[in-house]
């Protein structure tokens, strides 16, 4: 008899290479697995019930908020008011384009919560500006394709959600540590742009455009509505005033009152941005369950136990535990987008990690890094397809290229967090 495992796996991979959407990848694996292990009804009950079961949560009512919030930030202007602030500030140094690139991007990032959102955002403006100083090409779009990540670092993040319903982990707790690493992976990007303009200035060269102090300083009044809703959402958050799925609620009402105040009442943005919220998150929640169905199965089948067993039983260091963990989703990152990514393999490495002493919240911001490395590395980088859907005449090749080097960076970033657990947890051990 053929091992349920194998049919499994072989369906899984058959609807990768086939272009089939990830949910049903997922949903149709499982249903075959199921139904191999304990036959069509239990298999049929399954697939009935676990929508339900998988999407009547409260802590995911965050997702739609936050996406709505996102949206509607960006109709009122936040990202290319950041990029302006950025740009004036930072464009006069060394690779300031990109410099400004990344820190606009860690602005937008306070109110998307989305890698994707974050990059197409700010990407269209950033590249007509590099391009102007004629930039490098490849440097330029692997720059917004990079810079975006911090969508899903910066708090709110809806990779951090995700991980947090999965695990059962402190979602707000979960925000605070996303802080200082995603401040961090911004000052690494920056320092690695520094040095490329440093030694080769023809990649990046210096803007002519020089502003005085006082135009500096006129461009921050621009930026008080990306500091009142990170404020709102973080400062609430941190002096106990919400929790995660209140301060959703409040900063979705706090970007349309911004919206109101820049642009007017206007029924348009706040249909599409409905609408965008509606099917973005119909997206996350059916992929949750189809990773809920194969969930099941995997516990069924007994495979999630095998592994964290022998995991668990190793007599190696929890320290190289911990390195194969992560090693494994650079792979996993090549065919996988992130949130499926973890979804899959979460509920069989967690246990492990709590079996080894590890800090959940810290492993959560680890999880969150591996899931950057995915969106920037072939062959599905969702970063940088959006990056070629929002820039015209761009290549993918030339795309890949410029973000190779942000891979570097990132995995230096990893093993900052690593040997420094502290970054990510000094702010979360401060909450009342």
């Amino acid at each position: 008899m053929i091992d349920s495992n194998i049919v499994v796996a072989l369906i899984f991979l058959l609807g990768l290479l086939t272009g089939m959407p990830i949910a049903f990848v997922l949903l149709g694996s499982a249903f075959a697995g199921l139904m191999m292990l304990r036959g069509f009804d239990v298999a049929l009950n399954a697939l009935a019930t676990m929508p339900f079961s998988k999407t009547a949560d409260v802590a995911l009512s965050v997702i739609p908020l936050f996406i709505l919030m996102g949206y509607l930030a960006s109709q009122a202007g936040v990202s290319a008011n950041a990029y302006k602030i950025a740009y004036r500030w930072l464009g006069h140094i060394r690779g300031g384009l990109g410099i400004a690139t990344v820190a606009a991007c860690a602005a937008f990032a306070a109110t998307s919560g989305s890698s994707v959102a974050t990059s197409a955002a700010v990407g269209k403006i950033a590249f007509t500006e590099m391009k102007r100083f004629r930039y490098n090409e490849a440097i330029s779009a692997g720059t917004i394709a990079a810079a975006g990540l911090l969508g899903i670092m910066i708090p709110p993040s809806i990779m951090l959600v995700v991980y947090g319903v999965i695990t059962q982990t402190d979602i707000s707790r979960l925000f605070l540590a996303g802080i200082l690493p995603g401040l961090l992976t911004a000052f690494v990007f920056s320092a690695g742009l520094y040095l490329i303009a440093l030694f080769k200035p023809q990649l990046m060269p210096v803007a002519s455009e020089r502003f005085s102090w006082r135009e500096r300083f006129e461009t921050l009044k621009d930026g008080w509505g990306v500091a009142a809703l990170f404020f709102v959402i973080i400062g609430g958050i941190y002096a106990g005033f919400f929790t995660a799925n209140e301060a959703a609620a409040v900063g979705a009402v706090a970007a349309f009152l911004l919206l109101i105040l820049r642009r007017g009442f206007r029924l348009g943005p706040l249909i599409e941005g409905g609408l965008d919220a509606a099917s973005t998150s119909a997206m996350i929640f059916l992929i949750l369950i189809g990773a809920g169905l194969l969930g099941q199965y995997v516990a069924l089948s007994g495979l999630a136990t095998d592994i964290s067993r022998l995991l668990a039983a190793s007599e190696w260091n929890r320290y190289v535990v911990l390195f194969l963990i992560l090693l494994a989703y650079v792979p996993l990152g090549m065919f996988l987008e992130p949130i499926s990514m973890c979804l899959i393999t979460l509920p069989i490495v967690f246990p492990v990690i709590q079996h080894l002493g590890f800090d959940a919240i810290w492993f959560g911001i680890l999880i969150v890094k591996m899931s950057e490395l995915a969106n920037i590395t072939p062959p599905l980088g969702v970063n940088v397809f959006v990056v070629k859907g929002v820039i015209p005449g761009i290549s993918l090749d030339d795309t890949f290229k410029g973000a190779s080097l942000f891979v570097i960076l990132e995995v230096i970033t990893i093993l900052l967090l690593i040997i420094f657990p502290q970054i990510s947890l000094f702010i979360p051990s401060m909450m009342n």
